[in-house]
């Protein structure tokens, strides 16, 4: 099932110039959001201005399918960018925009596991090349929880562009994210990582308290 919600974020008469991306948003979820993530993204929207925005909630207890979900109306309505956020994820109100500026196919932020051992998902790359634009990584895998792809990127991917993986020669599973950038670097497209922003992301989980 698909929500659709699409966003103006700034009161008519005025419109968006032509110059603008159009950026889809991308929640895969359930049937509800962390309330935490719901002030980020209202105040995430409210300082983009003018910027065309629409977002989408994917509903499916399968991620990878409600990521294509999201992937879906995203392309029905012809939009420039893809920023998939997770429903438990936090993150600063310029956190879009130090993405776009960047101007690259694939880039995003890491944030910390959930459980012991803390630490930043995904995998850098151990050398990091010459060409590295300033202040960014490299990655061989990066999570989807903040992850801004253009639209041209999956015109190259075959359907379904998200999906879970069995690598039996390892034994193991490979979730949708690590997927999708072991086929997209595949394809030679590169990825990204702001690790600055990735600090300032947050992962909503839970914790019990005792006395």
């Amino acid at each position: 099932m698909i929500v659709e919600a699409p966003v103006e974020v700034s009161p008519p008469p005025h419109r968006a110039p032509d110059t603008f991306p159009h950026v889809a948003v991308a929640i895969p979820c359930g049937t509800m959001v962390h309330a935490d993530f719901a002030v980020s993204l209202g105040s995430m929207m409210h300082a983009l201005g003018e910027m065309p925005m629409s977002i989408v909630v994917g509903k499916s207890s399968i991620v990878a399918d409600a990521r294509n979900m999201g992937l879906d109306f995203a392309q029905k309505h012809k939009a420039d960018y893809i920023l998939f956020i997770d429903s438990d994820m936090t993150f600063p109100r310029d956190a879009l925009l130090k993405l776009l500026v960047r101007n690259v196919d694939i880039i995003g932020a890491t944030y910390s596991r959930r459980t012991a051992p803390f630490h930043f998902l995904g995998d850098i790359l151990p050398e990091q090349p010459a060409d590295a634009p300033k202040g960014l990584l490299e990655m061989a895998r990066i999570p989807t929880g903040f992850l801004l792809v253009k639209a041209t990127v999956f015109e190259q991917l075959r359907r379904p562009y998200f999906r879970f993986r069995v690598d039996e020669e390892a034994g193991v599973n490979i979730g949708e994210d690590y997927d999708f950038s072991d086929r997209v670097r595949g394809l030679g497209f590169r990825i990204w990582c702001d690790p600055l922003l990735s600090k300032e992301i947050g992962h909503i989980g839970e914790q019990s308290f005792k006395l």
